[in-house]
């Protein structure tokens, strides 16, 4: 009865440092579970307040998380180049304006008078200009006048010279008839006699041959080469016979005398031609050139009639004047944006100069954040993004429009960015605010924690759904996009409402932990 109970102290020791095990486990960040599973496999074991999930439908979003503060997108400045007393002051810090609004005003005496004054002197430089302004167009009337005569005379100049091209182009056309029929004569005549001629081309260029072999052959006065130039030579002598035969009778000198002096009139004729060619170009040329100086003064002339005339209109120190009335239209200073006041310099009697006031658009708003360097590669101008604001209760949607180029250092660390915010309303300058920007998303698909996840030894997935008797079954599923806290799973039996233990790792803790307890019950 004693060895009993010791032997019921010593497992109760054992069951002890079990639960040890567990309460250790559970202190390094896993649910903790008490029981052991009397399964055979870790597909079936049954893991007492494991923590588990349900599957639900609804959206994942592959998203990068940053947080900033709102600023407003569009800052205005009002501001004066002036030193002047406010004199009006229509506006407060916080006040809502819109762009045209008069924020001040500022004295403007000084102003006024100088513009008086320098009224009165142009008034009395008019009269000087309007004479300058008469004088000028009366030269510019003048050089046109003596344009349209120098028109008139180059016109003449160059339709003499279209005459002369004219007379010259005629002669030549009324000779054409008489230089081909000395043209054709002649070329009949030549193809009358060519065949001759061909022939004793020919029968002279055999004799040269016959010559050039006998001379070869030694130049002895017997022999076959000898005979054969003598034989070459009686030709060649008699084939330019009847060349002289054939020329006579086809009259060859008179033919070849008119046609010579054929080609020598249509020469003639045709070289006049080309020179009244010439001069008509020249004549053409120099009106051109004539009326372009002319119409280079006449604009001289017109724009110095233009300038006396703006002079006229202005006055002579029209630009004064202009920078008077650009100095008092700047003691009126107005709203270039709509929006709130955020800061105002000046008040009721104080000097402005510089800046006076700042307005910020409520509508146009920014969430100014920064995006960590191993996240900026993921993310590019365009993507959406979803916001959230103590401010606001509900998610607001906005656009990243801008990513800087260059990372930052320090407190100032990661890539600083702009979230255009879509639709302002319940964001207000200067809170904090998380957004959440949208690499990819799906919609009404089924996911899980990451590390309900497990990988067996062929690589393949699985999760472990709960059975009705509490144990947990390995079921194969396909994956597919994921965040950096859930994964999207389907494939058989994965359906809405199953629940599936939120660590996978859990059963194999288990198993190790129930291990080492049958190794101590058995001690």
């Amino acid at each position: 009865m004693k060895l009993n109970r010791l032997k019921g102290i010593f497992k109760n020791k054992k069951r002890v440092i079990a639960l040890a095990l567990v309460v250790a486990i559970g202190a390094s960040g896993a649910a903790i579970w008490s029981g052991r599973s009397k399964a055979a496999s870790a597909s079936s074991e049954s893991l007492d307040f494991a923590r588990t999930v349900f599957l639900e439908k609804g959206d994942l979003n592959n998203s990068v998380n940053v947080s900033g503060t709102v600023e407003s997108a569009e800052v205005s400045s009002v501001a004066t180049t002036l030193t002047a007393k406010v004199t009006a002051l229509n506006v407060k810090v916080g006040d809502i304006v819109k762009k045209g609004d008069i924020i001040c005003t500022l004295s403007s005496d000084s102003i006024e008078k100088e513009i008086a004054e320098k009224k009165k002197m142009l008034a009395e430089d008019k009269t000087k200009l309007q004479e300058a302004y008469d004088k000028s167009r009366r030269a510019v009337d003048d050089a046109k006048a003596a344009k349209q005569r120098e028109l008139t005379n180059q016109d003449s100049l160059v339709a003499t010279a279209k005459q002369a091209l004219s007379n010259a182009e005629a002669n030549l056309a009324a000779y054409s008839d008489t230089y081909k029929n000395a043209k054709s004569n002649y070329d009949l005549m030549i193809s009358a006699i060519s065949s001759a001629q061909s022939a004793a081309d020919s029968a002279e260029a055999a004799k040269q041959a016959a010559y050039d072999a006998w001379i070869a052959g030694g130049g002895a006065t017997s022999g076959d080469l000898y005979n054969a130039y003598t034989a070459a030579q009686t030709n060649a002598t008699a084939k330019q016979t009847e060349l002289a035969n054939a020329k006579t009778l086809y009259s060859y000198d008179t033919y070849s005398a008119a046609y010579t002096a054929a080609v020598q009139e249509n020469d003639a004729r045709l070289a006049a031609k080309n020179k009244a060619q010439e001069e008509l170009n020249a004549a053409n040329a120099n009106r051109t050139r004539t009326m372009n100086d002319i119409d280079t003064n006449i604009a001289s002339l017109t724009d110095t009639m233009i300038s006396a005339l703006n002079a006229v209109k202005k006055g002579s120190s029209s630009t004064e004047l202009d920078d008077l009335n650009k100095k008092l239209s700047e003691t009126i200073l107005k709203a270039e944006t709509s929006g709130k006041i955020t800061d105002l310099k000046v008040t009721l009697g104080s000097n402005a100069n510089g800046t006076v006031a700042t307005i910020q658009s409520t509508e146009k708003l920014v969430i100014a954040v920064r995006i960590a360097e191993y996240d900026v590669s993921k993310v590019k101008v365009g993507m959406k993004a979803s916001i959230q604001s103590d401010a606001s209760p509900d998610k607001i949607m906005g656009t990243l429009t801008r990513i800087s180029p260059t990372a930052g250092t320090g407190d100032a660390a990661g890539f600083s960015a702009d979230i255009t915010v879509d639709h302002p309303e319940g964001l207000f300058i200067g809170t904090k605010a998380k957004a959440e920007i949208i690499i990819d998303s799906k919609p009404g698909v089924l996911s899980v924690p990451l590390d309900a996840i497990k990988t067996d030894d062929a690589g393949k997935t699985f999760l472990r759904a709960k059975q009705p008797d509490g144990s947990f079954k390995d079921m194969p599923v396909t994956t597919g996009i994921k965040n950096d806290y859930s994964i999207e799973v389907s494939g058989a039996g994965i359906e809405e409402g199953l629940e599936v233990l939120a660590d996978a790792s859990w059963s194999d803790l288990a198993e190790s932990v129930n291990s080492n307890v049958n190794r101590m019950e058995q001690m």
